[in-house]
């Protein structure tokens, strides 16, 4: 998803507030205790730490509605831990939540009370906020997005409807990956009448005809195994997707047994749960009949970070937030990145959504810049393609890609990148690529010599034009850069200087 909806750059880098205060979220989920620090941009955070602990809280919760001592014990010394490292680091602006487990236990509010002693102060979460939390998470990822949304944790399954926002009446059902054991002991008939009765009582039933949008770290895992046995080019499981009937497909073999090659990615923990997360998810693709399955990092811990941001912060495009901070910590500054892209932009032809693309694409380039020239395509070509930049879909990720590495004077598209963007596209990319390859050998993108020269397309020309003072920027290495650009958009290359500019 690339540039549809949220304020753009115009290729002025107006993507707003830089300020990269550390904040904390603190997650006593039913399953894991967690603590992700972050810090970065604030429409796209960086996590600089993230520790968990599996507690299983919710592990006894079936059988006599009591966490249990252990995991109560484990959980309170990891969290006297993270109390600990906060205060150490410095960091006050922390978010302590708790979920499904400490809310659904007779002991809940007592195993709470034991957190506060340790100096936090741990909000519980309804199931609504807590399907809202995980929603908001989606959106930030996913700008405009529209659909369901679906959070599996150890506890519970919070199901809510996005309509661009949070819309109301999002639900919590007892479907946690702690729970789906027992629920799958009946055999499939009775899971499949589980299932099916939870959301009538919910009285949930939207979702069909849209995309449903699935947050989890069992879910992720699946993810994971379908982009193994495919052979699937890129490796973050964000903005994965998979058809409806191939996801069933998928559901019904591995909710019989784990996979007999198992991605290596996978932890035995997440491994193992994967057959029970597989049949969840297959009934709800069967129920909700959702016209595709999209994998999302983002949930609930996003969600809350993006909950407190103003208005004007949330409207900005994350993917562009993303890489203009990347860049910052690159010495890229993004103002001359944008005049580069402005410098560059009469031969860059495309649809509008694609500016910001267009944009970060330049930023990474001149990144690369910054490293040993026998590192600057591979390394920028991975940063395009396995960073976890959100807002920005596989298709580009592959124009970035590609016009990195044209930036580095390679042309040849490899042949995977067709999996992931038409041919059209890699090839315009191409020529953002050796525009900016120009841009930068010509001027050294120094203010005043993109002042003093422009590259104009007239007719069935591309025109460098050089005032006087810089015409000695031209040499044969920058002439021979035009004629390679201007062969590439199928024109032909001329130089305008001193009284002709």
């Amino acid at each position: 998803m690339i540039g549809n909806g949220p304020q753009g750059s115009s290729l002025g880098v107006n993507v707003g507030e830089h300020s990269s205060g550390r904040r904390a979220i603190i997650d006593i989920g039913s399953n894991t205790v967690r603590l992700v620090v972050y810090n970065g941009p604030p429409r796209a955070p960086v996590v600089i730490l993230n520790e968990k602990v599996s507690a299983k809280l919710g592990k006894d919760l079936n059988k006599n509605g009591l966490l249990s001592a252990k995991s109560m014990q484990t959980a309170l010394a990891a969290l006297a831990r993270f109390a600990a490292m906060l205060d150490m680091l410095g960091i006050d602006d922390v978010d302590c939540v708790a979920t499904a487990a400490s809310r659904d236990a007779q002991n809940g509010p007592e195993f709470l009370a034991s957190v506060r002693r340790l100096g936090l102060s741990p909000r519980l979460l309804t199931g609504e906020e807590e399907a809202r939390a995980s929603a908001n998470g989606v959106i930030a990822a996913f700008p405009g997005a529209r659909g369901i949304v679906g959070d599996l944790g150890g506890g519970s399954l919070e199901l809510v409807a996005i309509d661009g926002d949070v819309c109301r009446g999002g639900i919590t059902l007892p479907f946690g990956t702690l729970r789906l054991p027992d629920l799958r002991s009946g055999g499939p008939v009775r899971f499949a009448s589980a299932v099916r009765d939870g959301l009538a009582r919910a009285d949930f039933s939207s979702g069909a005809g849209q995309p449903l949008y699935i947050v989890g770290g069992s879910w992720r895992a699946l993810a994971l195994q379908a982009m193994h046995d495919i052979d699937w080019p890129l490796d973050d499981p964000h903005d994965f997707e998979l058809a409806p009937d191939v996801a069933l497909r998928m559901c019904r073999q591995l909710e019989k047994a784990k996979p007999e090659k198992a991605d290596p990615r996978i932890s035995s923990s997440r491994l193992a749960s994967l057959p029970d997360a597989a049949a969840l998810l297959g009934q709800l693709v069967e129920r909700l009949s959702p016209s595709r399955i999209v994998f999302s990092s983002w949930g609930l811990r996003e969600g809350l970070v993006f909950a407190r941001l103003d208005a004007a912060t949330r409207a900005q495009d994350p993917m562009l937030a993303g890489v203009e901070g990347f860049a910052r910590s690159a010495s890229v500054d993004p103002q001359h990145a944008a005049a580069v892209a402005r410098w560059t932009a009469a031969v860059c032809e495309q649809s509008p959504q694609d500016t910001n693309l267009r944009l970060a694409s330049t930023m990474l380039a001149l990144a690369a810049m910054r490293t040993e020239p026998n590192l600057r395509a591979q390394e920028a070509m991975s940063w395009a393609l396995r960073k976890r930049w959100v807002g920005i879909n596989a298709r580009g990720r592959a124009m970035m890609a590609m016009c990195v590495f044209a930036n580095s004077g390679l042309t040849e598209v490899p042949p995977t990148f067709a999996r992931l963007a038409p041919p059209e596209d890699l090839r315009a990319a191409v020529g953002w690529g050796l525009a900016i390859r120009l841009c930068r050998r010509l001027t050294g993108c120094a203010d005043k010599a993109l002042a003093l020269t422009a590259l104009r397309r007239q007719g069935e020309e591309l025109v460098l034009v050089l005032q006087e003072p810089v015409e000695a920027l031209l040499t044969t290495s920058t002439t021979k850069d035009l004629k390679h650009l201007a062969e590439w958009t199928g024109l032909e290359g001329r130089v305008k200087t001193g009284a002709d500019a």
